[in-house]
Formats: C-alpha cells, sequence, structure tokens
C-alpha cells in the first residue's frame, strides 16, 4: 500500500469511528427506551440487538483495519455501511413504542453518509431502500394491529419520510454538482499552475543558456560561481579557466558564420565530454569561454584543459564540403576562499593573453597561483 492509499484508508477508519458515534447515541436511545418501558421486547432483546450491531460493525472494522476492502470497487464500503444500518435501525424500530415516530428521522441521518460517495442513482436507490424498509414494518404491524388509528398514524409519518428523504435526494444531488464543478476548477487550477511552472523552468533555462551551444551563459556563470565559492572550505579551491578559441574570426570570414558556429558547437560538445558532472563551462562571449572545476589544484586544471585543447584541436569540422580546423588558447589560475572572483577571472585573461603571445594553441597559467 503506497504512502496516497494509506492516507485515504486513514480517512475510511475515521468515516467508519465517526459513524459508531452514531451507533453509540442508538445504543442509549434503545436504552433509555426500554427503561422508560417504550421498548416493546424483553431486556434479552434489546440487549440482542446492541450485540447485533456490535458484531455486525466488528466485523466491518476487521474488513478496514485488514485492507481487505481495497479488493471492493468501493473501498470505503460506504454501500453496505448504509443498508446495515438502515436493517438495524428498522429491527430497532419493529419493538419501538409510541415514540417511534421520532426515530425514523434517523434514515435520513443515514442517507447523508452517502453523499459524496455515492452516485445520484445509488443514492436514490438506498433512500428508496429506507421507505420500503419503514413500509414494510408498517404492513407488518398492520396485520398484528387492525386499529385504523395507528394505520393512519404510520402512513402519515411514511409519507413525511418520503417528503424528506425525496427533498434531502435533491439536495445532495446538488451538493454533489456543486463538488463535481468545484473538482473539475481545481483540476484545470492545477493544469495551469502546471504549465505556467513550465513555462517559468522554460523562461528560467532560456535566461540561463546559450541558445548557439547550450552551455550556460556569463550571466548565469557569474552567480554560480559566485555561490561555490561562498560554500569553498578552507584549503579547497576551483580551477578557472578562461578560453578563446584561435583564429576564429578569420574562419568566419573564409567559410562563412555557419562554419563558426559549428565550431563553436563542436567546442561545448568536446567540453563536455571532457569535463565532470560537477565541473561548470559556459559561453562567456563571443568566440570565448570559461571552464570553472570543482575541488582542483593547478595539475589537475591544466591536465584537464590539455585534454580539451588536443582533442579540439583534432577535431576536423565538414561545413559546405570544407574541413575547417581549430584550436584554442587558455589562461589558468586558482579561486580560494573568500577571493573576489571577478579579479581572479582578470588574472586568468592576463594568462590567455600571455598564450597568445606565446604562439596560441596552449595553456598559461597565471603566475601568482603557483604560490
Amino acid at each position: 500500500m503506497d504512502s496516497n492509499e494509506s492516507k485515504f484508508q486513514a480517512l475510511r477508519l475515521q468515516r467508519f469511528y465517526l459513524a459508531q458515534l452514531s451507533y453509540a447515541i442508538t445504543y442509549v436511545v434503545i436504552g433509555a427506551a426500554w427503561l422508560a418501558g417504550q421498548y416493546n421486547a424483553s431486556g434479552a432483546m434489546a440487549a440482542s440487538h446492541v450485540l447485533l450491531g456490535f458484531s455486525l460493525q466488528a466485523v466491518l472494522f476487521g474488513i478496514l483495519k485488514s485492507g481487505l476492502n481495497l479488493r471492493f470497487k468501493d473501498p470505503s464500503l460506504t454501500s453496505l455501511q448504509m443498508v446495515i444500518a438502515m436493517l438495524l435501525l428498522t429491527y430497532l424500530l419493529a419493538f419501538s413504542g409510541e415514540f417511534r415516530g421520532s426515530l425514523i428521522m434517523i434514515y435520513p441521518i443515514i442517507l447523508l453518509f452517502g453523499v459524496f460517495q455515492l452516485s445520484r442513482r445509488a443514492f436514490l436507490t438506498h433512500a428508496g431502500l429506507a421507505l420500503i424498509l419503514y413500509g414494510t414494518l408498517i404492513l407488518f404491524n398492520t396485520f398484528q394491529d387492525d386499529s385504523t388509528q395507528a394505520l393512519t398514524v404510520h402512513l402519515l409519518e411514511w409519507f413525511v419520510l418520503a417528503c424528506f428523504t425525496g427533498w434531502l435526494s435533491f439536495f445532495c444531488s446538488y451538493i454533489r454538482e456543486l463538488r463535481s464543478r468545484l473538482q473539475r476548477r481545481h483540476n484545470v487550477l492545477q493544469t495551469h499552475q502546471t504549465t505556467l511552472r513550465d513555462m517559468m523552468g522554460q523562461l528560467q533555462s532560456l535566461a540561463d543558456t546559450d541558445g548557439l551551444t547550450g552551455l550556460a551563459n556569463r550571466r548565469y556563470f557569474l552567480s554560480e560561481a559566485r555561490r561555490r565559492i561562498t560554500l569553498l572550505t578552507p584549503g579547497r579551491k576551483v580551477g578557472i579557466a578562461l578560453i578563446d578559441l584561435d583564429h576564429f574570426k578569420k574562419i568566419n570570414d573564409i567559410h562563412g558564420h555557419a562554419a563558426g558556429d559549428e565550431v563553436l558547437k563542436g567546442f561545448a560538445e568536446v567540453a563536455r565530454q571532457n569535463l565532470r558532472e560537477e565541473d561548470m563551462v559556459a559561453r562567456f562571449g563571443g568566440e570565448e569561454f570559461v571552464v570553472m572545476l570543482d575541488n582542483s589544484d593547478l595539475a589537475a586544471l591544466h591536465q584537464c584543459i590539455e585534454r580539451i585543447r588536443t582533442c579540439f584541436a583534432g577535431t576536423c569540422y565538414n561545413v559546405a564540403g570544407a574541413e575547417v580546423y581549430c584550436t584554442l588558447s587558455a589562461g589558468l589560475n586558482l579561486v580560494r576562499p573568500d577571493d573576489n572572483l571577478e579579479k581572479r577571472l582578470n588574472q586568468a585573461d592576463e594568462a590567455l593573453y600571455c598564450a597568445k603571445d606565446n604562439g596560441r594553441n596552449r595553456c598559461e597559467v597565471y603566475e601568482e597561483a603557483y604560490a
């Protein structure tokens, strides 16, 4: 039984306990009627009535508690509980004295338990059953007592019961329809909320992602990098690398912007394949990219960027029949707890310019990073 079903099962038991309160009141009425001489049977018969009610409810409790009710179409056993209650009530009315007319209104109380669980047809069926049971009791009493006055009173009671159950059926139909409308509106609202969350997620993704390469953009990188730096513990460092694609403008001028786009997307793919899941790569602008390695030192950072550089330099991009190759230059630096991110990026940029000046297609480390 999953968690949702467990919650529903607990709710069914709560409704069952609520019904027991009605039974308890009925047992008190039986005792009071017997003491007042309005229970037309022996004390043993009154006790048997109470014992029968206890036994049937104990069986229902066992079914609900064991989970056997889940095998039925209606796990709440609403119809079964209502039928048992009406039969027990009719049994009580059969031995009731002059105050029987007051007890017939328990029938509508029993019907109220089916307001939210039963369909309109099922509710009308149970209302009809209540009228049939009380009508049968009237016929039974008529054969025992030929008093015309008593029959008139009983028929009047049946008529009042029929009017009240008819009104109750109409009222409950209205309640069910109102509940159904509210449920539909709730479902529509949930659908709209889900759609809105999805759209907000898509907008957030568009705001954080470079449309061409699918990498994080500059804004997202700076925000996420600052967050990660604030979480650094003493002694831990992250590595950053500013990467610039060599002679990228020349590729655009000679082969066109379509070729340049393929090279940019190609670099993004190479970077993703050579980085760990917890590392981050972003397009910093134009043909410039930035990489952040979690929990890194210079050796690990240099090895990682060298692997990306070698793989990228050996990749051929075929655009409109032309074979296009490209290389990259990178400036490396380390960031420690409480470091200023912009300062470390500027230092990595200095190392990048050093790599350009030293012939490109190489990685250079900012000198102070050795300290």
